[in-house]
């Protein structure tokens, strides 16, 4: 349990003492009375102001991840690494200053992705720092984590986050990055970005986001709620991002996009195991669904393209013969982007709803959503290295 002992307010109480004292207390009593509240008060401010958290004499506070395990954290946290993909939520909560370390996939080498993560565009800084790992590859280096010695480190599981405490002596807390296909995925998202948000002393803009989260999910769900399934298009995401670009089969079943806009996704009675995850489905299928509307994740349109060259069959879907294939900037690149999923969403709107989304502009909304995020409008960037929000021939 967290407390907050405000050293204003009890100043602001002495002085009322003071005023009202002279009239109706001894001058000795008095002084007994008031060295007895700035003792007690004193040890207040000292249990409870640092942080506005309940401290240990060593200096931490217990955290509960999203494991259920208790982690003792330091106070105050001035370095942290973040693996299994979680350095993107430590610049969503404006900490990109206490990143001491990133995971390979980060930056901008060969083959790594970080020319098309908008937290790291927005941050090119970071893609030099020190190498502790790569998510794609479940690969941990405890001793430059070690080396760096950050005041904490944030994992993605609690398996990882053990190893990673036991061999480098530094607390780990398990966040969650995965997808948010669900209600119940996006709550366990907002309540890791809190969670996050008290390590870092960054509560307040961690209540800010969930807010702008809840803000935008409102405005989707207002704007198509009330659409009639009569008059809604049917949908398909192919060339869904999982560990890398796949083919037009490629698609989730539970597409958060989808979700928020109330869509009609032909997907949506796939059976799977994960819901966060890709699901291959045959090409049969596809061609049996026939959607009226084809949305290609951008990072996978090479791979989409080779598919649809292959089997003549693809020029038959309806969406392919209207022209109605579309492109989005891919929600899964690197884990979840949740930044894009609320910008692609705000496209996907516009695309099937234009009645209920003439008032906006997807690329301009793109920006104030990743500026939000990550600091800075970065859609231009995205666009370039993506595609952006644009027809896609096949």
């Amino acid at each position: 349990m967290y407390y907050y002992f405000d050293r204003k307010y009890y100043n602001v109480f002495l002085l009322h003492l003071l005023k009202i004292g002279g009239g109706f207390i001894n001058q000795k009593l008095l002084a007994v009375i008031i060295i007895i509240v700035a003792l007690v008060g004193g040890a207040l401010f000292y249990i409870f102001g640092m942080g506005g958290s309940a401290s240990n004499s060593n200096g931490t506070v217990p955290i509960t991840d999203v494991a259920g395990r208790t982690v003792e954290v330091p106070v105050q946290v001035n370095k942290v690494v973040g693996t299994g993909c979680s350095a993107r939520e430590i610049v969503y909560l404006n900490a990109t200053d206490k990143i001491v370390g990133i995971e390979q996939m980060e930056t901008n080498s060969t083959g790594a992705w970080g020319n098309q993560l908008p937290y790291t565009v927005a941050h090119p800084e970071l893609m030099s720092l020190p190498i502790v790992g790569n998510a794609k590859k479940s690969i941990i280096n405890y001793e430059q984590i070690a080396k760096l010695n950050p005041d904490v480190v944030f994992a993605a599981d609690a398996s990882q986050a053990e190893d990673i405490q036991s061999k480098t002596g530094i607390p780990t807390v398990v966040v969650y990055t995965m997808g948010v296909g669900t209600p119940d995925q996006m709550e366990k998202y907002k309540n890791s970005l809190k969670i996050m948000g008290k390590v870092l002393g960054k509560s307040e803009r961690a209540d800010e986001l969930v807010n702008y989260i809840n803000s935008c999910e409102e405005d989707l769900n207002k704007r198509t709620k009330d659409v009639a399934d009569s008059n809604k298009s049917t949908v398909y995401v192919g060339g869904h991002a999982y560990r890398g670009s796949h083919g037009i089969t490629s698609t989730n079943a539970f597409y958060p996009t989808f979700r928020m806009v109330n869509a009609k996704n032909v997907a949506g009675n796939v059976s799977t195991n994960d819901t966060s995850i890709a699901v291959q489905i045959d090409k049969e299928q596809l061609i049996k669904w026939d959607p009226d509307v084809i949305f290609i994740e951008e990072s996978s349109v090479a791979s989409v393209i080779n598919d649809t060259s292959k089997f003549p069959e693809y020029k038959n879907l309806k969406a392919v013969k209207n022209g109605k294939v579309y492109g989005l900037m891919s929600y899964c690149l690197y884990s979840y982007n949740k930044d894009i999923l609320l910008a692609d969403s705000y496209y996907v709107g516009k695309i099937l709803y234009p009645e209920q989304f003439k008032d906006v502009d997807p690329e301009e909304k793109a920006d104030e959503i990743f500026e939000k995020f990550v600091g800075k409008p970065v859609y231009n960037h995205m666009k370039a290295v993506q595609g952006g929000f644009k027809k896609i021939e096949l």
